[in-house]
């Protein structure tokens, strides 16, 4: 409405505008008067044939015998009316209309415009307008919701049990202050969340207020930096004292690492830097306030570990609570919640989603939720079935299917042992993943994929696990051999190599799991938060060497073993490619029935059943 009202404003700036020309325009009368000078004017009063004129504004005018409309102007001293008079011409003069009108627009129009526009655009920029962005650098940009205060519950947030236990003390101190302070307890000054991206901290922040039934305050850790030097800190200030006017209530930041970076001794700002002066304002607001007016700050954050330690010392945010990412019963949940809106055929079993979704977030899990509705609607059908879940899930972690792109029969079938290896592989390696299903349809920079299905998230691997993840990965490359030969081997295993190759360093020199190397932890891993960069530690040359000799060592053991179980299981392989080729993708079910048809015995089953999420009775399906 805004928007409009501003069209409103200069529609009728323009209207006067308009209004005040075609005064000054009408005043002006139109006339058809043939300009005549004075000589001849006088010349013609001579001659009797002009018998009379008027005069009005100094301007004559009169009509000649032949009815001819003539004009000139009088300067200014001229006798020329005396001479007409003289000459028996009738002079008759006209008297201006005396209005105040025309000369007003005239002479003061101009000026009330510019002064009227000046004011609009001060009203504009004034402190007083949410919108304005200048002369209101001081004021909080954060976003008050009283009235429509969040809808979200404790019971829309799922995954995070352990986590919403400890945020129900704050909820029931914001219901009920007067129970803690009975006893001298200090409710926390601020609550902060933690946790990598999409695993649902503002959320539950939400959650908190909408369960409180309390105003909630919103504003982003970058809405309080500028580049005017003290503007970060007024709006601090200010958005303390709009907490205060509602309190109880709950003030979020968001993305908090913004404005709360740790202030280094090497800062280039100096002593009056902007963000340093803010975060000084807030880390004194946060002091100063008390308890007992019930205002809870909560902040979050994907980078704890650059925070400013004065923000989280006791007194400040005396809570941190770290939110991680879903075990497998919590992905359940999740897709329970995001399920509940949408119509599911009966083949949808959400366990066996969530089983095959091993470390999304919350975020990803709705994303596949909202795709798999998508591709569903695109098909025209009236549920949402397994296959459209399955179809989501290979395109978020994998691209588009890239049907049309074109492939030769050969290269195609070598993409198909390639794949077949890393399946055989995950069939035969005992305590590895259950194969899920092959595919060598191209979907996004991949030509083909095999899939294995966790049966439940893992915490802790033996070394046992990372050399089974070994032999799978390196099943590609080294079907390529076994089939094709040296010659043969392609560059559809670089991705394999480098994961095979990550992770056997990781085994030497991070975990200590080498007898020759030895328990040390020469690598580590920083900021894990964003990606999980590894460094190392100044290591000797020749204690470089022997880590490489070693990883080379593991790797190479590795692959020739697995070139081993291919070459046992050679004409097994030979006719689940055959059929693959034909389908493009197989379940697991449908490799393990030809490969026990050849005599292949398989060491992982392809589901199993050890455990349940929930009595199925509680399946969220919607016919």
């Amino acid at each position: 409405m805004q928007w409009m009202k501003s069209v409103f404003v200069w529609m009728v700036i323009l209207g006067f505008m308009i209004l005040a020309f075609n005064l000054f325009e009408g005043s002006r009368e139109k006339t058809t008067a043939v300009r005549t000078p004075i000589n001849t004017l006088l010349e013609l009063a001579d001659e009797g044939k002009l018998k009379e004129v008027k005069i009005k504004d100094n301007l004559l005018t009169g009509i000649t015998a032949d009815g001819q409309k003539i004009e000139t102007g009088i300067p200014p001293g001229s006798d020329l009316v005396n001479k007409l008079i003289e000459k028996g011409v009738k002079v008759e003069v006209v008297m201006q209309e005396s209005s105040w009108l025309m000369p007003f627009l005239i002479s003061w129009l101009p000026i009330l415009l510019f002064i009227g526009i000046w004011i609009y655009m001060l009203r504009q920029m004034s402190a007083g307008n949410p919108n304005s962005r200048a002369f209101s650098f001081g004021k909080s940009r954060a976003k008050v919701y009283i009235d429509e205060k969040p809808k979200a519950t404790l019971k829309d947030v799922a995954g995070m049990e352990e986590v919403k236990e400890e945020v129900k003390e704050i909820i029931e101190y914001l219901k009920d202050p007067v129970k803690f302070q009975r006893l001298g307890g200090r409710p926390p000054k601020g609550v902060l969340l933690y946790g990598e991206p999409g695993v649902g901290k503002t959320l539950l922040a939400k959650a908190i207020a909408g369960e409180a039934h309390v105003p909630f305050i919103s504003v982003s850790g970058s809405d309080f930096v500028e580049m005017f030097v003290g503007v970060g800190a007024a709006r601090v200030r200010d958005l303390f004292d709009t907490a205060k006017k509602h309190a109880p209530c709950i003030i979020f930041i968001d993305e908090i690492d913004a404005v709360g970076r740790s202030r280094g001794a090497l800062n280039l700002g100096g002593g009056h830097d902007e963000r340093e002066q803010t975060l000084n304002q807030l880390l004194v607001e946060m002091d100063g306030f008390d308890t007992s007016e019930g205002i809870i700050v909560i902040a979050a954050t994907n980078r704890p570990d650059i925070l400013d330690p004065a923000l989280l010392r006791p007194g400040r945010f005396d809570r941190q609570i770290f939110i991680p990412r879903p075990d497998v019963k919590g992905r359940y949940e999740i897709l329970k919640v995001h399920a509940k809106d949408k119509k599911l055929a009966p083949d949808v079993d959400l366990e066996i989603v969530a089983r095959a979704t091993s470390g999304f977030t919350g975020a990803d899990l709705e994303n596949i939720m909202n795709e798999a509705a998508l591709l569903a609607a695109r098909r025209g059908k009236e549920a949402i079935e397994m296959k459209d879940i399955e179809d989501a899930i290979d395109r978020v972690t994998m691209g588009l299917e890239r049907k049309g792109m074109v492939i030769s029969p050969k290269e195609k079938e070598k993409i198909a042992y390639h794949e077949m290896g890393h399946a055989i592989m995950s069939l035969m390696v005992p305590g590895s993943d259950a194969l899920h299903k092959v595919s060598i349809i191209p979907r996004g920079m991949a030509l083909g994929v095999t899939q294995q299905l966790p049966i439940d998230d893992k915490h802790m691997y033996d070394k046992q696990d990372l050399y089974g993840r070994i032999l799978t990965l390196m099943g590609g490359r080294a079907a390529e051999e076994v089939f094709y030969g040296k010659e043969g081997i392609t560059t559809g295993a670089e991705n394999d190599l480098q994961r095979a190759t990550e992770l056997a360093y990781r085994i030497v020199s991070m975990w200590g799991m080498s007898e020759r190397v030895g328990p040390l932890a020469i690598r580590r891993t920083v900021n894990p938060f964003l990606g999980g960069m590894t460094t190392s530690v100044d290591i000797s040359e020749e204690l470089k060497r022997e880590i490489d000799e070693e990883v080379k060592r593991l790797l190479t053991r590795a692959y020739e073993e697995t070139k081993g179980v291919i070459l046992e299981y050679k004409e097994a392989i030979q006719a689940v490619v055959k059929k693959l080729l034909e389908k493009e993708t197989m379940s697991c079910e449908e490799v393990v029935e030809i490969l026990k048809l050849h005599g292949v015995e398989v060491k992982n089953e392809c589901k199993k059943e050890e455990f349940k999420l929930e009595d199925k009775k509680e399946e969220v399906v919607k016919n």
